[in-house]
């Protein structure tokens, strides 16, 4: 029988050198460091700010491990200029997503030797959507780390182990609120996978105390500032039926609950919207994160799972179980907002499954070939290349942010905070994307940042320009159910924006809105490349027309 050839450690750490060099000139092509974050990214890097000047409130809507871990970096430093920050931000999200391509490998070992824990580790650090997500300085990338880390503590034939796995699932909580579900996902995959272990229940309850232990001081600060330790801006309205009901319902302070839904709509259409629709989008998520040569490979690779005789069944099957369970139960969050990147955690485990057919190739052949060692480390080597060219290709076809488009981006929401009073539409993917970052680099002194004071509505309230979200269907709708908030402002795009696309047609037709009174126009500006228009509603001329 042909032996299988063998690695040396300095082999290994030779390849993955090259991989991560590799995969690191890829996001240095995607990254801009002339632009400071916004955003969500934004709001990480002031916190993180904040932190470090001994500021430890949370904010209402996301998690605060990702701001915390940032945190030491920025108190070593003594800069005024906010882009500092934000690059730092950048370069640490960098770093942690370079990291985990080691981390990837050493799972790898768990399922494979390491020719093909290689081509794991390389799978993983040329998708181009994981390098694009690991220059935003977002929380994917160590939430990725942490949730990967868990799951190669519970691929142990120790139980023990289990331990380790429910602390790194607490980090996990720590970095993104989603990350309460992992201890249900790494518990079900444990007690499926060592239910036959003698110690298995001391070892889970041991586990148990510790993920507790260190989610404790977050819980407790939640309690302390909000009264509830597993508080969210969203608990009271995450049961919405999409994103733009969900943004009203913020708007107007109204409850969307589970039983709210089921009693206003029925239990068949929760279960269509919450599980249907929401695996629908998970799967359409999955398939644009996995492209373009990990969509391909995915499907031979469940095939294969089913009979993966190399691999060891309990392993594969604590994928499997990871795998479902997390869609399972991330899918009604994806019925609300079909954010891709909310299952970029998905991305290690799937590649996994992704070498399977790739091994089965190589060490089998099919019913028509076979091949030599020597051949089988050529088609290795070949396969390796093409995902190169592949992830090369796709990456150069990533939009990189325009600076003059930036740049003009945000000299207009200068331009709005001094010019606009009143409520504006919110929306994202125009010439509000800025509006943010501008009130809270131009109210306040970012060193001097605190949290609570922000999010919980007091500095906001002395800015006289808000934006708020309705729920609508046209231009008439969006204007009758604006009113009664004050609407005032609508800002058109000449292309579409992601939740009203409707009103940019007001763009290129705006004789046909005489209610909406054009008070700012970017070509007037001298603006190059931002082309907007915004829009005074006149309501007297519009319920005169409705009347009409």
């Amino acid at each position: 029988m042909e032996t299988k050839l063998q690695l040396s450690r300095s082999n290994v750490a030779l390849y993955l050198i090259l991989i991560v060099i590799i995969s690191l000139g890829l996001k240095l092509y995607l990254v801009d460091f002339s632009l400071p974050v916004n955003s969500d990214n934004l709001a990480y890097v002031l916190n993180g700010i904040a932190h470090s000047n001994g500021d430890f409130d949370h904010s209402p809507s996301r998690s605060i491990g990702w701001s915390l871990f940032l945190s030491p970096f920025f108190s070593l430093m003594n800069s005024n200029d906010f882009l500092d920050y934000s690059n730092v931000a950048k370069i640490i999200s960098i770093g942690v997503s370079t990291a985990t391509i080691f981390l990837i490998y050493k799972v790898g070992r768990k399922f494979f030797d390491e020719r093909y824990s290689l081509v794991a580790a390389c799978l993983f650090a040329y998708l181009p959507y994981l390098n694009y997500n690991s220059v935003m300085a977002l929380s994917e990338p160590l939430f990725i780390f942490s949730i990967l880390m868990s799951f190669y503590f519970l691929l142990n034939d120790k139980s023990k182990f289990i331990i380790l796995a429910l602390a790194f699932a607490g980090f996990s909580y720590w970095i993104r609120l989603n990350g309460i579900i992992f201890l249900l996902v790494i518990s079900l995959t444990y007690i499926l996978t060592f239910k036959k272990s003698r110690i298995f229940l001391k070892n889970y309850g041991i586990g148990l105390v510790v993920f507790l232990i260190i989610i404790s001081p977050m819980l407790l600060q939640k309690y302390e500032q909000f009264g509830d330790p597993f508080y969210s801006a969203y608990q009271g309205t995450m049961f919405s039926k999409n994103y733009e009901e969900l943004v009203s319902n913020i708007s107007l302070n109204t409850e969307a609950t589970a039983s709210s839904y089921i009693e206003n709509n029925g239990i068949l259409d929760f279960i269509y919207t919450f599980f249907i629709i929401g695996f629908f989008n998970s799967m359409i998520a999955l398939s644009k994160l996995s492209f373009p040569y990990i969509v391909i490979l995915i499907p031979f690779g469940i095939l294969f799972s089913f009979r993966a005789f190399d691999q060891k069944s309990q392993y594969t099957r604590a994928n499997w179980i990871f795998i479902l369970s997390s869609i399972f139960l991330m899918s009604f969050i994806l019925s609300v907002v079909p954010e891709k990147r909310f299952l970029l955690f998905l991305m290690p485990f799937l590649v996994l499954f992704s070498v399977i057919p790739i091994q089965r190739v190589t060490e089998y052949g099919l019913s028509t070939f076979s091949l030599s060692r020597k051949q089988k480390n050529v088609f290795l080597v070949i396969v390796i290349i093409i995902v190169i060219i592949l992830s090369g290709l796709f990456t150069l076809r990533y939009e990189k942010l325009d600076p003059v488009l930036e740049n003009e981006k945000m000299d207009f929401a200068k331009y709005a905070l001094e010019n606009f009073h009143g409520n504006t539409l919110r929306d994202f993917g125009g010439g509000t994307d800025y509006i943010g970052s501008v009130i809270l680099l131009d109210h306040n002194n970012f060193q001097d940042f605190k949290i609570s004071p922000w999010t919980d509505g007091t500095e906001r309230s002395k800015i006289a320009y808000q934006e708020i979200g309705v729920l609508a269907g046209n231009i008439e709708d969006l204007i009758l159910k604006g009113k009664p908030l004050n609407l005032n402002y609508l800002i058109s795009n000449q292309h579409d924006t992601f939740y009203y696309p409707f009103v940019d047609q007001v763009y290129h037709n705006e004789e046909q809105y005489p209610y909406l009174i054009k008070i700012f126009d970017s070509d007037e500006y001298g603006y190059e490349k931002l082309k907007i228009k915004v829009f005074e509603v006149d309501y007297e001329k519009f319920n005169k027309l409705l009347n009409e």
